[in-house]
């Protein structure tokens, strides 16, 4: 349970740092700022979640953690900034489809590039 609990925090405090910082040190500093936010973020983030072990990752699989908190932040900061409500996430719902789509895709692709180069 403590893995859970501690992946959910390291999650939430990695997705309220890229759209709660960033924004502003790129709106503040352009984009010097931006790139500086995102090294400051996301290098911060991964040694947290990463290093420290917040985040549960079992050995020999593969979770795209941070993209995934990242990518759920700013699900909910857009639905919650713009003020549509569930209107506003049904009218972005095909293109999250489609990016799932376009991830599994990816995916698929690279696990039959590494049997097929593990093969020759």
């Amino acid at each position: 349970m403590k893995h859970y609990l501690s992946t959910f925090a390291g999650s939430a405090i990695c997705g309220g740092f890229a759209f709660g910082i960033w924004p502003e040190m790129w709106k503040t500093y352009g984009l010097l700022g931006g790139w500086f936010a995102a090294t400051l973020i996301i290098g911060i983030m991964w040694y947290m979640n990463h290093y420290h072990g917040i985040i549960a990752n079992p050995n020999g699989k593969i979770w795209l953690d941070q993209g995934w908190c990242i990518g759920s932040a700013g699900i909910a900061w857009g639905i919650v900034r713009f003020q549509g409500g569930f209107i506003n996430f049904l009218d972005a719902a095909p293109t999250l489809v489609l990016c799932m789509v376009g991830g599994g895709a990816a995916g698929l692709l690279v696990c039959y590039l590494r049997r097929k180069a593990q093969n020759d």
